[in-house]
């Protein structure tokens, strides 16, 4: 196997722990909120909680990445969310809990920076965006895989333990990280002469040159018309997306009635589902949709926001979880297309759904989110793509 094939796989494997981690306080929230008699309101700040962290730290994350090496960063990173990990099973009030998520969300928003950094010194420019797409695929795979992992957990020992063992599986995957990844092929001295020599020959930079008389800063971006949209865009689109990775759990055995098992198995369904269209989605924006790309973000997305409400609505389980799964798919489709960013409605769109779910009820949290996938949409149909982009 190539070095950089063996890096991204192992990035790509601490990503999904990553995910895991993230995942789990989803999955046990329904015996927590019970337990410690949490509001709506108090789970939503819980879930956001994470999120206020993680976006603050991704900026440290690259700085520090540049300066003393993506994969020393990644180290501390890995054994600090894991401890906030473990460290979240030993919680025992509201604000213990929050205390330990914005802890655990500071090693997690360290991660990402440090992980993209690694495929970008690892992986030639013709090879960046696979890379990048298998990387990213942790972000379905994880989400589809630990509620089924987490509930057997919480079935055997209980759900102090699921935060135990899902801490303890970085430190397990923690000398792959340390033995087999390099900060660049420069410093591997297994890699061969040959792998070494294509990569750096597809590693050309490319050079912008800026006039005085342009304008850069924060003012520039924000008088950009089409960058205002697109933030307004990943703000809709993750609105729908964390908001259905932090309550579904919750809406299936609170709203449904499933049973923990049956929770575990249906709750992952959606994010398979999201998985598998990702990769359809973006041949289908390069093959079908060619120069016409915003058309399909538009067209999912507008259809993901019925199909969305209509899980709520629908008369029975058997229908409810056919739209989930039609949701993922969808919603799989538009990240084809759609670079998924948008911290800020990871942080926002937990806390709204906490209180719409105390005042209204779950009928109301999905109104919240299918509305935020329709606004996607729209907002989506303002952008102005250059003329290349559309032929």
């Amino acid at each position: 196997m190539k070095k950089r094939w063996l890096v991204l796989g192992v990035s790509w494997i601490v990503f999904f722990v990553a995910f895991l981690d993230r995942v789990n306080l989803s999955v046990a929230m329904p015996l927590i909120s019970k337990e410690f008699s949490l509001s709506p309101e108090q789970v939503g700040y819980l879930f956001s909680a994470f999120f206020i962290s993680y976006t603050v730290f991704q900026i440290p994350g690259g700085y520090l990445s540049d300066k003393v090496g993506p994969k020393k960063v990644l180290l501390v990173a890995l054994v600090w969310w894991s401890i906030m990990t473990m460290a979240t099973g030993v919680a025992r009030t509201f604000s213990q809990f929050f205390i330990v998520r914005v802890l655990f969300g500071i090693g997690e928003g360290l991660q990402p920076p440090c992980a993209f950094k690694l495929n970008s010194n690892w992986f030639p420019n013709q090879e960046r965006a696979t890379a990048n797409a298998i990387f990213t695929s942790a972000c379905s795979f994880g989400p589809a895989i630990a509620p089924s992992i987490a509930v057997a957990i919480i079935g055997l020992w209980g759900w102090h333990a699921l935060f135990y063992i899902f801490g303890a599986l970085g430190f397990v995957i923690m000398p792959l990280l340390y033995f087999f990844v390099k900060n660049s092929p420069e410093e591997d001295p297994d890699i061969s002469k040959e792998e070494l020599e294509y990569i750096k020959s597809g590693q050309t930079e490319i050079v912008t040159q800026t006039t005085d008389s342009e304008e850069v800063g924060l003012m520039s971006v924000l008088k950009n018309r089409n960058i205002v949209l697109l933030a307004l865009t990943y703000f809709g689109f993750m609105c729908a997306f964390f908001g259905l990775l932090s309550w579904l759990p919750s809406y299936l055995v609170k709203a449904r009635g499933f049973e923990l098992v049956k929770m575990g198995i249906f709750s992952g369904l959606p994010f398979l589902a999201l998985g598998i269209a990702q990769p359809f989605g973006g041949w289908l924006s390069d093959k079908v949709f060619k120069g016409k790309r915003k058309i399909q973000a538009m067209v999912v997305n507008l259809a993901a926001g019925p199909v969305l409400y209509g899980v709520v609505v629908a008369p029975t389980e058997t229908v409810a979880m056919a739209l989930l799964v039609c949701t993922g798919f969808l919603v799989g489709m538009a990240t084809g297309v759609m670079n998924a960013g948008g911290s800020i409605g990871g942080i926002l769109s937990p806390i709204i759904i906490g209180y719409l779910v105390g005042m209204s009820g779950y009928n109301a949290a999905f109104v919240f989110m299918g509305g935020a996938l329709v606004f996607t949409a729209l907002v989506v149909s303002l952008v102005k793509l250059p003329p290349r982009a559309e032929a």
